[in-house]
């Protein structure tokens, strides 16, 4: 009995010290809720000897326990090295088992049952429906002349290739300067924004030239080059959902330099797609000011 529970300590010890230096996520876990998706949840590990570049995730039929194993599987999903879940969509009934490989200049490929590897499968229920639900279809709505829509439909205004100037922001920026000076109080900065189409790595386009130039700059706190990036990716023929994702990163850098104002004229030009997302990085710029 006590030679039973010196080896569990040891073996403890051992799992403890491995997971503190070197970068495996601990504590993973994989739920399913009552619809066709598995929650998986990790906890990040603490101060890697490497910085973390990405995170893996795979999936199997059988519990993932050997790098053997891991070798033979694709990952399903590539994401930052920030997040600490994933949502994983399945189309049946079979229990799933699940790994999450930390990656920095390479895969750290080392399995420990219970600690980045799932010991126990997770399955939908079996009285879910799998099959997609049909889209409703929607009736055109028509407005007579002179009316107003109810959500104006999303508008950038700028021209590419053209610097524009923004002369209200400028003058609220001059005069928040004279307004900082009468106060002496600390206004906490924000947090990096990612948004949720930007946490995965997609396929390939526009998304795809993103989503590199976050995880290589941004993510990696590397603001001065990620406005480089942006900026460059900004001046190409990009779609208008991923140039406007790049243009509230771009004010996102700016601010984190402390560069205030030209992050309020970034941020100005998507706050007619992102007004309330906006209009908080605007009022935050204005109080560090």
């Amino acid at each position: 009995m006590k030679k039973s529970i010196f080896i569990s300590v040891i073996l403890a010890a051992l799992t403890f010290t491995l997971s503190a230096q070197r970068p495996i996520v601990q504590d993973i876990q994989a739920v399913a809720g009552n619809t066709n998706r598995i929650n998986i949840l990790w906890n990040l590990p603490s101060n890697p000897d490497k910085e973390l570049s990405k995170l893996l995730v795979y999936r199997d039929l059988t519990p993932i326990s050997s790098y053997s194993q891991l070798q033979s599987l694709n990952p399903i999903a590539e994401l930052l090295p920030i997040l600490t879940s994933y949502t994983d969509t399945v189309t049946d009934y079979k229990d799933y088992f699940y790994a999450v490989i930390c990656v920095t200049d390479e895969p750290y490929d080392i399995i420990m049952m219970s600690i980045n590897s799932t010991v126990t499968g997770a399955h939908i229920p079996s009285g879910f429906s799998t099959s997609a639900p049909q889209p409703e279809a929607k009736e055109e709505k028509l407005y007579p002349q002179g009316a107003l829509r109810e959500i104006p439909l999303p508008y950038l205004d700028y021209i590419d290739g053209l610097e524009k100037k923004y002369l209200v922001s400028e003058e609220v920026a001059k005069a928040s300067k004279s307004l900082g000076l009468e106060s002496k109080k600390q206004v906490a900065r924000l947090p990096i924004h990612v948004f949720e189409e930007d946490l995965i790595s997609p396929d390939g386009g526009d998304d795809f030239l993103l989503f590199e130039i976050l995880k290589t700059t941004f993510i990696q706190k590397k603001y001065a080059e990620a406005i480089a990036e942006l900026e460059k990716l900004t001046g190409t023929n990009i779609s208008s959902q991923t140039r406007t994702r790049a243009y509230f990163y771009l004010g996102e850098s700016l601010y984190m330099l402390g560069r205030y104002e030209k992050a309020i004229k970034t941020f100005v030009r998507v706050e007619n797609v992102y007004p309330e997302l906006s209009k908080q990085w605007i009022d935050n710029s204005l109080d560090q000011l």
